[in-house]
């Protein structure tokens, strides 16, 4: 680790002024991948399933993490490198190497955060749904907080001690002493009140639970079916964000949709470059709606007519499941960046 300490800085220096060679950047690419790997090891129980639906392992997602980290952007410039190295306290040529490193790795675990949360959005619409309500609400709460620890985030009572030296609450009993007291209409509040009430009667086992155990328990709990994402075109939750924070989201958003759109359909010769501008000048609109407008009432299909003239038997036939995709990758960049840790 001493190694990792003292290697980390000069090889970030030199990748953000490009003059790295390749074996130093092999290099700095495996040294990122066991910060991220090391991460992912401390949520392995968590991330079973999750890998399991994705057809993934935790290396897979390491270096998915990775190429997130070296982002190019037009200008074939490191913008989420160089905003990392910008937001040290010092410059980064006379920051200390540890500090360097301790900033990087937690800058690295929080992209981590927001890998996982995007393969939760697509894997489970329904729970990620779930999660985005129960943070929110655990934000105003006055039984639980919201902290980290090996788990990943944990809700633990306010008011009472949460007996983290015992074994955890049997997941079988949970759910049966849980769902033993709920009708599936309570609002999330009422189920918090629940879920605590259980944890604190008792004293035979932890009174505290990860985030994600939770979501999946609150999800068993509801007795109807949540509205697919991909039926509704609706405005993700940006409440409460600073204008500043939604204009760099939508930045992040727009930027990725151009890539899926240029590597995924004109670089294969399946459109044109004037239907690819078309495709990309519809979901500038549709961000901005979402980001500045409230509710749009307009389907994809709208949005891309503004642009092109399109019938709907063309429509149908060349576009709407190219249009319906990136609307759903849309989604799920916004979720990647809303929910940021699991």
């Amino acid at each position: 680790m001493n190694q990792a300490v003292k290697n980390l800085k000069p090889h970030l220096i030199k990748i953000l002024d490009r003059s790295i060679s390749e074996t130093e950047l092999s290099e700095f690419v495996q040294l990122c991948r066991a910060i991220v790997q090391s991460h992912l090891d401390h949520l392995r129980s968590s991330l079973i399933g999750l890998c399991l639906r994705q057809g993934l392992t935790i290396t897979d997602l390491a270096y998915h993490c990775i190429a997130d980290a070296f982002m190019r952007d037009e200008s074939n410039r490191f913008p989420r490198l160089e905003d990392f190295a910008s937001s040290l306290r010092d410059k980064l040529n006379a920051s200390p190497e540890l500090e360097v490193f301790l900033a990087f790795k937690s800058f690295m675990s929080r992209i981590a955060d927001a890998q996982l949360a995007r393969l939760y959005a697509q894997s489970d619409p329904a729970g990620g749904k779930i999660h985005r309500n129960l943070r929110d609400c655990l934000k105003q709460s006055k039984l639980f907080s919201l902290e980290k620890d090996f788990r990943g985030l944990v809700l633990r009572p306010l008011k009472e001690e949460s007996l983290d030296h015992l074994e955890p609450y049997p997941a079988e009993s949970l759910e049966r002493d849980f769902l033993g007291r709920t009708t599936g209409t309570q609002s999330t509040l009422e189920l918090l009140n629940i879920l605590l009430e259980i944890l604190v009667e008792q004293s035979e086992y932890r009174r505290s639970m990860s985030l994600v155990d939770a979501v999946q328990l609150f999800k068993k709990a509801y007795r109807y079916e949540l509205e697919p994402l991909a039926e509704k075109n609706c405005r993700p939750p940006v409440d409460g964000l600073s204008s500043f924070e939604i204009e760099r989201m939508c930045s992040q958003v727009e930027l990725a949709l151009k890539e899926k759109i240029l590597l995924t359909y004109f670089a294969r010769g399946k459109i044109a470059r004037k239907e690819a501008e078309a495709m990309f000048n519809a979901f500038h609109d549709m961000l901005w709606d979402w980001c500045h407008s409230g509710d749009s009432e307009a389907s994809v299909c709208e949005y891309l007519r503004r642009h092109m003239s399109v019938e709907d038997r063309e429509y149908e036939a060349s576009f709407r499941s190219k249009m319906e995709y990136l609307l759903k990758i849309a989604r799920e960049e916004f979720a990647a960046r809303l929910m940021r840790e699991i």
